[in-house]
């Protein structure tokens, strides 16, 4: 069935769609703090990097460490040149990229479904919780599928070139090409996934688009193995084969060892609970787009690189909730499909079609108002309930039940004035999950991950120590360094150096000492205070 077209509430420009992503990535508390892995590691490593004007090196605590590329570091640290050190810059990269990333999702939809569907998917994209928690983390995915997105983009501009413009489908597939060196400078190997993924739509179409016949996509992939081949080769005349054997070394532990504990089961709940409830909506949205001939064309790139992809991570041993954000693009376009069809059910003079969307509006209308009522009872009652330290979640639950009410009300707004408004409909769907983030953002559930070592370190007796002295660090390997030693590394302002013993500190000297170097301390040490086991003292 050949869904109609469907009037929107507002224009659907890439400029309504940047302020409604935007504007719910800018929504957070004022108190911010990093979660230790991995935003941490590389907020640090940014932070040594601009320290010491070594570009070249991945730091830890005055050492080479290989486990990850340099990409994301190299943002961060160009971010700290211009802002300064801060949570917020650190997470900059994300932000910007995931922008950017939205915009990109329109642009692909647009070539694969049209204006409107690939329009709906960007703004579903955009409310897809794991999606804005992650474009809110200094991690490497959001950067890495810009670029993904990028390269595909760029593959769908070079297919739409005239045979006349070569030199456009040239340039095109330069910049498609370029993408491989890009992502392998943010996340390493891990941009071998996507190219797999897209060899169905690079080989079997071939006769169609000539992608594999473009000089330009292998110039491209040449220009952009420059800078990660430059930066392997500095680090190798720098530190011998100690940079590959640890990317490596690092590749074939994770594909070796399931250290989260999870089975090839993982991503069939893990997607649809991270992301609820676009992916139930992708499901359905998915068999509509197969079901429609008109989007065979593109089915290798929108279907089965998805697919494609997901099959590659749930083989790979090692699985975890942000591997999927590659996905998720083509997902929030799926569920577009399906919202789409929906919208043209609800828009139908047929009962049975229109029993469809008012099923859902009445399941979520019934969920809606559960959630309001738990909310208001965190809010209101919290001391009596025994919750009163998850009190900011009520407002979370107060707006996504508010939302959720919204399809309903649009509906029988709608039967009361014997006028429908599908696209105010279906963007009535979004509200809920815009409602639940902001709140998720601005109570600081999403943003302020370690609010008891920054606010105990803000304090007496640790602040003016902290602003005014180097404080060593005496713990066992720096490289292997837990959750506490990551966040007080960072938010320690001047670091000293780093000692296995207690022994080794010269006198009159400041340090953090880690739980299991406790002992060691001597009984005339001065012991300033403790911050989640780890103590900072004075030595005589």
């Amino acid at each position: 069935m050949v869904v109609k077209s469907l009037p929107m509430p507002f224009k659907g420009s890439a400029l309504v769609l940047l302020v409604w992503a935007g504007s719910l990535l800018l929504m957070r508390s004022p108190e911010q703090s990093l979660l230790p892995h991995d935003e941490g590691y590389y907020a640090q490593q940014a932070r040594w990097i601009l320290e010491t004007g070594d570009w070249i090196t991945v730091p830890w605590w005055g050492g080479p460490l290989y486990d990850r590329a340099i990409g994301l570091q190299w943002l961060i640290a160009a971010g700290y040149t211009v802002f300064g050190v801060s949570e917020g810059v650190a997470r900059l990269p994300s932000l910007l990229c995931s922008l950017v990333s939205v915009w990109l999702t329109y642009q692909i939809g647009r070539a694969c479904f049209g204006d409107r569907v690939g329009w709906w998917g960007a703004a579903i994209l955009a409310v897809t919780p794991i999606w804005v928690q992650a474009s809110r983390f200094a991690i490497q995915d959001i950067p890495l599928v810009c670029v993904e997105l990028l390269g595909i983009w760029a593959l769908l501009q070079a297919e739409a070139v005239p045979a006349a413009r070569s030199r456009q489908r040239l340039l095109w597939g330069l910049l498609a090409g370029a993408t491989v060196g890009f992502g392998f400078l943010i996340k390493s190997f891990m941009i071998v996934l996507p190219i797999v993924a897209l060899l169905p739509y690079l080989v079997l179409d071939h006769p169609r688009h000539r992608h594999l016949s473009n000089p330009g996509l292998y110039g491209g992939l040449v220009l952009g193995a420059l800078p990660p081949m430059v930066w392997l080769g500095l680090s190798v005349h720098q530190y011998g084969w100690l940079p590959l054997q640890q990317l490596f070394g690092k590749l074939i532990y994770l594909s070796g060892a399931d250290f989260y504990n999870t089975t090839p089961l993982f991503y069939l709940w893990n997607i649809p609970v991270n992301g609820f409830p676009w992916p139930l909506f992708a499901i359905a949205g998915g068999i509509i787009g197969w079901q429609q001939r008109q989007h065979y064309q593109y089915s290798l790139l929108w279907l089965a690189y998805p697919l494609l992809f997901w099959g590659e991570l749930t083989v790979f041993d090692t699985r975890t909730w942000y591997y999927p954000l590659q996905i998720y693009p083509f997902l929030a376009l799926w569920a577009a499909l399906c919202l789409q069809q929906l919208a043209h059910f609800y828009d139908s003079r047929w009962a049975s079609r229109r029993r469809w969307p008012q099923g859902l509006e009445r399941l979520f209308a019934a969920l809606g108002v559960v959630l309001i009522g738990a909310g208001l009872l965190v809010l209101v009652v919290p001391g009596a309930l025994g919750v009163a330290p998850y009190r900011a979640y009520g407002w979370v639950g107060l707006g996504l039940g508010l939302g959720w009410l919204l399809p309903f009300g649009v509906s029988w707004r709608d039967r009361t004035n014997w006028s429908k408004r599908p696209g105010l409909w279906q963007f009535s769907w979004l509200v809920g999950p815009w409602l639940a983030i902001a709140a998720l953002g601005l109570t600081g559930l999403w943003g302020n991950y370690s609010a008891d070592v920054k606010l105990a370190l803000r304090g007496d007796p640790f602040d003016a120590i902290l602003q005014r002295e180097a404080i060593a660090f005496v713990i066992p390997r720096p490289d292997t360094a837990s959750k506490e030693a990551v966040l007080l590394t960072f938010y320690t302002p001047n670091l000293g150096e780093t000692v296995p013993r207690v022994s080794d500190l010269p006198p009159q000297t400041y340090a953090w000492v880690a739980p299991n170097r406790a002992r060691q301390i001597p009984e005339n040490a001065v012991v300033i205070g403790t911050v989640r086991n780890w103590q900072l003292i004075q030595t005589p």
